[in-house]
C-alpha cells in the first residue's frame, strides 16, 4: 500500500442493509475517500430471467450505486469472493468495512486475505448483532458459528500480519426484526419469554449503528 494512503480511504463491502447505511453515512462526512466494493452475481442479464424477484433486487441494486456514484463513491465490482479480487477491490484502502449478509460471511475468509494482500490496516467484520459465541447450555451448533471463525481467523491469522480489526456487537438489528421471531405478538400486546423474563436484551437501529 501507498504510504501516503491514510484514514481517509474506506471501502464498504456490500451496498444493501447495512452496506447502504455505513456508505451514506460516511460519504456524508464529504472528507473521506469512500469505495463501494460489491458483487456482480445478482447483477448479470442471465440471472434476471430467471424470477420477477430477482429482477426486482437487481433493479434495487443499480439503483443504490446509481445514487451512490450520484453522491460521490467509487464503485467497484468482484466476479467471484476470492482473495485475489478483495486484492484488487482494496487497493490503497486503508480501512475495509464488511457488510455483508449471513450468505456472504464465510467470503470474509478471502476478504481477510486479500485485505493483507493490499496493505490494508483495519478491518472491521459483519457482525452488528448478537455476541455469537456458543453457550455452554446450547444442545447445537450455533447458526452464527461461521462468524466466530471469521473472528478467531482475524485473531489468529489477520493481527499478528499487522491487520487490525474490530468486531461491533450491537444487539439484535431493530430495522429488520421480525417481532414474531423473538416471541412478540403485537396485535395483542403481549410475549412468549422463555425462562424467567430477566435476561436482559438490546436492541439498535441501523443509523445508530454506523454512528459507532
Amino acid at each position: 500500500m501507498d504510504p501516503s494512503c491514510a484514514f481517509d480511504r474506506v471501502a464498504v463491502v456490500g451496498t444493501g442493509g447495512y452496506g447502504w447505511h455505513f456508505l451514506c453515512a460516511l460519504l456524508a462526512t464529504k472528507r473521506l475517500h469512500v469505495r463501494a466494493v460489491t458483487s456482480t452475481t445478482d447483477t448479470q442479464s442471465s440471472l434476471i430471467k430467471q424470477s420477477g424477484l430477482v429482477k426486482q433486487k437487481h433493479t434495487d441494486k443499480q439503483k443504490r450505486i446509481a445514487k451512490l456514484r450520484e453522491l460521490g463513491a467509487e464503485i467497484v465490482e468482484y466476479d467471484d469472493p476470492t482473495s485475489e479480487a478483495f486484492a484488487a477491490a482494496f487497493s490503497d484502502i486503508h480501512t475495509v468495512v464488511s457488510a455483508v449478509g449471513l450468505s456472504g460471511v464465510t467470503s470474509q475468509i478471502a476478504m481477510i486475505d486479500g485485505a493483507l494482500a493490499a496493505g490494508v490496516r483495519w478491518f472491521i467484520p459483519s457482525e452488528y448483532g448478537v455476541a455469537h459465541y456458543a453457550s455452554t447450555w446450547m444442545p447445537f451448533p450455533s447458526p452464527l458459528a461461521p462468524k466466530t471463525d471469521v473472528d478467531r481467523y482475524l485473531r489468529d491469522h489477520a493481527m499478528p500480519r499487522g491487520l487490525a480489526h474490530t468486531v461491533i456487537y450491537t444487539g439484535m438489528a431493530l430495522d429488520y426484526l421480525d417481532p414474531a421471531s423473538i416471541g412478540l405478538k403485537l396485535a395483542s400486546r403481549s410475549a412468549t419469554l422463555v425462562g424467567r423474563g430477566g435476561t436482559p436484551v438490546s436492541f439498535t437501529p441501523a443509523h445508530n449503528v454506523v454512528q459507532l
